[in-house]
Order: structure tokens, then sequence, then C-alpha cells
């Protein structure tokens, strides 16, 4: 059989073979779809299609015209990447045949085979062999072995309820990760609620918090979280687990009004919340370079935050909604170069906001080279630095590149995502010493004799309001309060030098 390959069915020559084995991937990674459908070395339209039924396209991935209309039936972001991808694996697989010699000549044995996901190679009989698990396959994990038995006599397994051969790749799907991950989110963006309403409404209610520029800024961005957690939780349990569990008709496919008016609520949640981030670092940074001037007004942060995170959005819909190829699927298929309207105003808020996390340390550093003798500066600039990573997204930068799907990374996704509002919210308001303050003498006032032998016990090592800069001269010294989000004073000296709004 030189010069050819073999399919689970037929010893195809090589260029019928890449052909068959292309068209069969889409109908193996693909079996919902209802718009193409494999027939021979075509994918041929449906009734559901887009195309003309009865419309065949050459399962040819070396023509971009096939691959562009075979990829605009595909409904999710990566789907055209896996389709090609397994594509070019069968191929591979053919050379493979061609290239290795015939170990076993004359011996019973399994042949070398291309099962439709995975290359095996000519096995002896009673052997179980092993192929690492192939990062095309829904929800795969690859750091996992699928295997194909070699029976007695020489043969593949055939599974007997189908009459063909078998292919074992069910450690290459743990059933449980899809909705691993749809449950994680789910945790993950309850604490950021359960954390993140309380502290909205505590700044709130003390009128010597809400007045203060910073705190308004600081609602704002708890807000932007709040809104990414519950729209994030209706798009999971909506559109996500509805995918998972439905066999046929899901919210993707039914490609309603309100899947897409969801998707754009998701995109712009998560756009004004970058906006927000940069909307912070650039107030933080402009008070400590500005010799720590507080802005007369912030109506330029809320066009910023709310209203400017809108025109990427918008841009973005409008384009999806006139495009006929792009407007399926409730807008998750990939848009190509259109994505970057969303992609390049986030990235740059991520940009600027590591550009003003760099010199903020530059400026603390240099502050504490006049006070070399001072390691508690020290130990607090270091706190300070750890408290302006969740504030600016610095840790947005683990994976801002996603390298198709895996399950760690997917994992470590969701936590970066929906922890950060909790997290912030934790150290700016939670554990806050003012919020404190203020806590404590409400409580004082309603219940004087619960606080009568406890002056001052509610003292937060965390501030997250004030940095005093320390400068010495000829004449003595001189000392300013300053702008930062965390206490660099004792605590005897900050409630001496007061606080700076």
């Amino acid at each position: 059989m030189e010069g050819y390959c073999q399919t689970r069915f037929h010893y195809l020559n090589q260029k019928l073979f890449n052909l068959l084995t292309c068209s069969m991937c889409y109908q193996y990674l693909f079996p919902k779809n209802k718009e193409l459908r494999s027939k021979g070395l075509f994918l041929e339209a449906t009734s559901e299609s887009r195309y003309k039924e009865g419309t065949q396209i050459l399962a040819n991935i070396s023509n971009s015209t096939f691959v562009r209309n075979v990829c605009k039936t595909l409904e999710a972001e990566g789907d055209c990447a896996r389709w090609t991808d397994c594509c070019n694996s069968a191929i591979k697989c053919c050379k493979d045949q061609l290239a290795a010699p015939f170990l076993y000549n004359g011996t019973s044995h399994c042949p070398r085979i291309w099962d439709g996901y995975g290359c095996f190679g000519d096995t002896l009989p009673g052997v179980r062999e092993y192929i690492q698990c192939p990062s095309y396959i829904e929800h795969g994990v690859t750091h996992a072995n699928a295997f194909k038995d070699c029976t007695e006599n020489g043969s593949w397994y055939v599974d007997p309820l189908t009459n063909k051969t078998w292919t074992d790749y069910t450690s290459c799907v743990p059933i449980e990760h899809p909705m691993i991950l749809v449950y994680m989110s789910l945790a993950c963006n309850i604490i950021s609620l359960l954390l993140l309403v309380p502290s909205c409404a505590i700044f709130l209610a003390f009128k010597q918090l809400r007045s203060q520029h910073r705190i308004k800024l600081h609602i704002c961005f708890f807000t932007s979280f709040i809104l990414v957690s519950v729209v994030a939780l209706m798009w999971d349990f909506l559109v996500h687990s509805n995918r998972l569990t439905t066999s046929a008709d899901s919210t993707l496919q039914k490609n309603t009004s309100g899947c897409k008016l969801l998707n754009a609520l998701l995109r712009y949640t998560q756009t004004s919340n970058y906006f927000w981030m940069f909307c912070e670092g650039f107030y933080l940074h402009r008070l400590i370079v500005h010799a720590f001037k507080v802005p007369k007004g912030l109506l330029g942060y809320y066009v910023m935050g709310w209203g400017i995170a809108w025109v990427p959005v918008v841009i973005y819909c409008i384009i999806r909604a006139t495009d006929e190829d792009l407007d399926e699927r409730c807008w998750v298929t990939d848009a190509g170069h259109y994505e970057w309207i969303i992609f390049i105003p986030n990235v740059l808020c991520l940009f600027m906001n590591v550009v003003f996390f760099v010199n903020i340390l530059r400026i603390l550093l240099t502050q504490l080279q006049s006070h070399p003798n001072e390691p508690s500066n020290y130990r607090r600039a270091l706190k300070a630095t750890f408290v302006l990573i969740p504030l600016f997204g610095i840790q947005w930068g683990f994976v801002i590149h996603r390298p198709g799907f895996t399950l760690w990374y997917e994992v470590v996704r969701i936590i970066v995502q929906y922890t950060q509002g909790a997290i912030v919210s934790l150290v700016f308001c939670i554990f806050n010493g003012e919020v404190h303050s203020h806590l404590k003498s409400c409580l004082r006032k309603k219940w004087p004799s619960a606080f009568r032998d406890d002056p001052g016990r509610f003292q937060s090592t965390v501030s997250g309001t004030q940095y005093s800069h320390v400068s010495s001269g000829r004449r003595g010294t001189q000392q300013t309060d300053h702008y930062i989000p965390l206490n660099t004073v004792p605590d005897d000296q900050s409630k001496q030098n007061g606080h700076v709004g």
C-alpha cells in the first residue's frame, strides 16, 4: 500500500486522504452544527445553512476562500483554528505514514492509522498504543493521553455498538471541567458582590467619606466591578451553561436580540472597568506628580469611565449588527480585526497604568533614599507597591495572552478577572483604617458603654489614604502630607499629620 494513507475506513492516496480527513474533522469536531455536513471530500450546506441548500465546499485548507466560507459557519471563538489544526494534523499523519518504515513486515500487527482525531503507528498485538491528547478537542486537555488497543488477532479494537474501530479519548475531555469553570466564575463573582456592595454602602453612608474625590472614584470603580459580576453571572447561566447542557437549539444557535444585547452589556461593563482602572491610576499619578494638588472636579473622570467606554462598544456592535457574516451566534464568534476595536482601548488602559505604576515606584524609591536608615519606611513602601497592583490591574499581565483553550489558563483568568473587585474592596474599604475610624465613631455614638474602655484599639494597620514625605534640611525637618494608597508613617505620627482627601 505504498503511497497510500489509512483512515478509519479507507486506504487513500495522499491528496484524497487530505480532503476526506479534513471533511471528517469538521463532522467530528462540530457534530451539533446545523449548517454543514461532511459528504465525502466536501462539506455540504443543509437547509438551515446560510448557503443555498446542497452547496458543496471542498474541504481544502490550502484554499483561503474555502477556509473562510467554512469558518463562517462556526459559532465560537477559536473553532476555526481548531478545525484547521485538525486538518493539518491529518495531513502530517499521512506524511508520517508514508515516511515511516514498516517495522513488522510478515508479522501480525495493527496498521498505522488516522482515526479522525489522532495518528497511531504500527502496533503489535495485545499492545495499547498511547498518543497525547490533541489540542483541538473542545474543552480538552493536552496533558492527558488517549489510547487505542491492538487486539490479539492483530486488528484495532472495534466497538460492538457501532461496529467501528474505537479510540478512548475520555481522559482528554474531563466532563466536569467546563462546568467547573462556570461554578468557579459563580463563586468568584458572588464573593466579589458580597464585598463590593457593602463597601459601596459604607462609602455612601458617611458624608465625610463620600465627599472626598478619591472615595467618589472608588465608588465608581467598585460599581463597575458590581456591573461586571452581575452581567457575567447572567451570561454564564443564560448562555454559557446553556450551550454546555443543551444538545440542540441552544441560546447561541437561536441568536436572539436579547442574547446579543447581553453580549454588548458584558463588553461595555468590562471596557468601563478597564477605563475606571485607568482613572484610578491617572488620579493617583496626577496627585503625586503635580505636588499632590487635588483636582477641582471629577467630571472628566465620569465622562471617561462611564461615557467614553461606550464609544468602542457601540462602534463594534454596529459593525456586527450590519454585517450579515458577523451578526450570528450572539456575537461570540471571532470578528477578526474588528475585535481590536475593543481590545486596543483596554490594552492601552493597562499599558498606561503600568507606566503610572513604574513612575510612582520611582518616586517612592527616590524619597526613601533620603532616609536609608529607616527600615520601616521600606516595609511601608513595599506594602504600598502591593496595594497598587490590584488597583491598577497590573495582574492582568499574566492572562493578557490566551494560548487556546487550556484549563489552567481559564482557571487563572477567572481568578484574576472576577476576584479583583473583592481584593480592592478589602484593601480600600474593609481593611481601611479611615473606614474603621468612622465605623467606630458611629458605633460609639449608639453604644457608648461598649467602647468606654477602648479609645484607640480600633486602629487598622492599612489606612489606604496617606503617604508622608519627609524632607530634611540644614535648618531641621519638614513634613508634608501626601496622598498614596497606604499609610507609610507610624500610627502616632499619622494622627498628628491628619488626612489629605
